[in-house]
């Protein structure tokens, strides 16, 4: 449940970290190979159109000089932020350039259409501009920031896919990118995450978040999170994820380390205490497991949970006197919460165990009997607790066949308590 729980919180922090919304300032473009580059998708994401009312201006008698005034025009326009009027100049200029002396007008149109928050000409200038020039990672740039903008996921991948290739060490273009893939459930999502931590290693929420996206993709994401707790042993969140991660997957001893530098930190903190003490329990070191619980008791003295983990643990180092004693002690503070009945039954039921055990032809007798007639009655109780009727019923039905029947309540005179040695603590 709370893994549940964890995962649908960090699929909200993924959605807020992820949504990097990128400076509409001119990216420098790079020459890089990029062919082979599919920009159609299932969705149609190229404009049905790329003819504007500018095409008219197109004409053989324009010259290089010419081109230089318009340019000269439009950039002063430009500079100015008066894009409306910058964007016919740049528009001849486009429709006229023969030369590709003017390449740049591609980029400075779109970002005119950009400031002027009109994507669909923002995406015909981009797409028209990818005809001619295919590796202009500026107009990649702009499309795909338009179609990020408008939700069109997979229009908006092939245009950061070419700007990462083409500018390998620009963290806020993996960063999308990851997003993206993640977005359309592309496990492709993974590895472009792991390309923003090793840009940034200082970067612990980038390995956070390459922690969560692992987990949506049914990978183990410890690894992840043992390299987000390195690099800032002091985070406390961090330590909880990643000790709780290392919990769950069984690796106890790997687990002690974050919730010890916690508890270094914070020495009240009961949560951390708690899953230090459940370690401890699973490498099998069950009296340092009882010291931590009993230390969680010295802060938190009413703890019916800890009570009972503590008698857990005691039962199962066969004092069950010590044990019941505490089972006891949680059902006079919560009369009726269910966790200490079902504790006491598993003390009945580990001291039959060890009786049965001790006994040199380890014969079934009357008075296990009994016990687990006396394990089944705190089953009973327990399941007045909706929290734990679905266990308790299930374990009452599973005892069925091991309490007394009636043949033998008549051939024991109705005896209900044990009468065996090993069985004295239970009648004190």
């Amino acid at each position: 449940m709370k893994t549940k729980r964890w995962f649908w919180v960090s699929q909200a922090i993924i959605l807020i970290l992820f949504t990097l919304i990128l400076s509409p300032t001119v990216v420098s473009a790079q020459e890089e190979d990029l062919e082979g580059l599919d920009l159609q998708e299932e969705v149609k994401c190229e404009p049905e159109s790329l003819t504007t009312v500018y095409d008219k201006f197109k004409s053989d008698s324009v010259d290089e000089q010419q081109l230089s005034i318009w340019y000269s025009l439009a950039r002063e326009e430009y500079k100015y932020k008066n894009y409306k009027r910058a964007i016919p100049y740049y528009w001849k200029i486009l429709v006229n350039d023969k030369t590709s002396k003017f390449k740049i007008v591609y980029s400075k149109l779109c970002d005119s259409y950009y400031h002027l928050n009109e994507p669909d000409s923002v995406l015909i200038v981009a797409y028209r501009g990818l005809k001619k020039y295919p590796n202009y990672t500026t107009l990649h740039y702009y499309a795909g920031s338009i179609h990020d903008r408008l939700g069109h996921i997979k229009c908006a991948i092939p245009h950061y896919e070419a700007l990462t290739k083409a500018n390998p060490k620009q963290k806020s273009y993996w960063e999308k990118l990851a997003f993206l893939y993640f977005q359309s459930e592309d496990p492709r999502a993974i590895e472009a995450q792991q390309k923003v931590v090793e840009l940034d290693p200082k970067d612990v929420e980038a390995s956070r978040l390459l922690a969560d996206i692992m987990a949506h993709f049914g990978e183990d994401p410890i690894k992840a999170l043992r390299q987000t707790f390195m690099k800032d042993t002091t985070n406390i969140e961090n330590a909880m994820r990643y000790g709780k991660a290392a919990f769950e997957a069984g690796e106890y001893e790997e687990a002690l380390k974050p919730f010890l530098m916690v508890v270094k930190q914070q020495p009240k903190n009961t949560l951390a205490l708690e899953y230090i003490g459940r370690c401890y329990e699973g490498l099998n070191k069950n009296s340092t497991a009882i010291k931590y619980y009993k230390k969680i008791l010295q802060i938190e003295p009413k703890n019916v949970k800890v009570m009972c983990l503590i008698g857990s643990v005691y039962s199962r180092l066969n004092d069950f006197v010590t044990a019941r004693s505490y089972v006891r002690r949680a059902m006079r503070i919560d009369p009726g919460n269910g966790l200490p009945h079902m504790i006491m039954a598993e003390i009945y039921e580990n001291a039959i165990q060890y009786c049965s055990d001790k006994r040199k032809n380890k014969k079934f007798t009357y008075d296990d009997k009994v016990v687990y007639k006396m394990a089944q009655d705190e089953y009973r109780k327990a399941a007045r607790d909706p929290n734990y009727a679905t266990d308790a019923k299930r374990r009452i039905q599973q005892l069925a066949t091991l309490v007394p029947t009636k043949e033998d309540l008549f051939m024991h005179k109705n005896r209900l308590k044990p009468k065996e040695k090993c069985y004295q603590w239970i009648n004190q």
